[in-house]
C-alpha cells in the first residue's frame, strides 16, 4: 500500500522494510531480515540525512543479524557505524549509545577478547549509571556481563562482586518470580 501511494524513496517505505526485517529476524529468517535491513539502510541513506537516528537503527539492525551469524568482524562493522553516527546525532549520555557500546562489548566477549570487552562494558554501565534510574534493568545487565567477563578471565573475586550487585539489583527493581533473578 505505502509503495502505491508514496514516493519509492519515502522514509516511510523504509519503515516498513525494517518492519518486514524485525519479523524475520524474529522468525529467525537471517538471511531474509538482513535483505530487508539492507534494502532500509540503502533507502534511508537515500532520503535522510547522514547522521539521522534511523539510520544508526538500520546499521545496529545489520550489526545484530551478524552477530547471531558469528559473523563478527562485520557485526563490528555495523556497530562501530552506528557509535559515530549516534554520537553525531544523540546527546552525549543517551541510553542507544550505552546499547551500542553494549553490543560491541557483546562481539568482543564472543571472540574471545575479554579485556576489550570489558573496555566496552565498563563505558556502557557508566553511561548507563548516569542516564538511567539505578535500579534500572539495563544497569543490572550491564553488571552482569562485566561479571561474566571476570568469570571467564578466572577473576572470580571481581565476577561474584558484579554477580551480587547485579542480584541485588534485580532483587529491587524485578518481580521475585522473574527468570532474570535466577540467572
Amino acid at each position: 500500500m505505502r509503495e502505491k501511494c508514496l514516493p519509492s524513496d519515502h522514509p516511510h517505505i523504509a519503515d516498513s522494510l525494517n518492519n518486514i526485517g524485525n519479523i524475520y529476524d524474529s522468525k529467525g529468517e537471517y538471511d531474509r531480515a538482513l535483505d530487508y535491513y539492507s534494502k532500509c539502510l540503502k533507502m534511508r541513506e537515500k532520503c535522510l540525512p547522514s547522521d539521522h537516528p534511523h539510520i544508526a537503527n538500520s546499521l545496529s539492525n545489520i550489526g545484530n543479524i551478524y552477530d547471531t551469524k558469528g559473523e563478527y568482524d562485520r557485526a563490528l562493522d555495523y556497530y562501530s557505524k552506528c557509535l559515530k553516527v549516534q554520537e553525531k546525532c544523540l546527546p552525549s549520555d543517551h541510553p542507544d549509545i550505552a546499547d551500542s557500546l553494549n553490543n560491541i562489548g557483546n562481539v568482543y566477549n564472543s571472540m574471545g577478547e575479554y579485556d576489550r570487552a570489558l573496555d566496552y562494558y565498563s563505558k556502557c554501565l557508566k553511561m548507563r549509571e548516569k542516564c538511567l534510574p539505578s535500579d534500572h534493568p539495563d544497569v543490572a545487565n550491564s553488571l552482569l556481563g562485566i561479571g561474566n567477563i571476570y568469570n571467564s578471565k578466572t577473576e572470580y573475586d571481581h565476577a561474584l562482586d558484579y554477580y551480587s550487585k547485579c542480584l541485588k539489583m534485580r532483587e529491587k527493581c524485578l518481580p521475585p518470580d522473574h527468570p532474570d533473578i535466577a540467572e
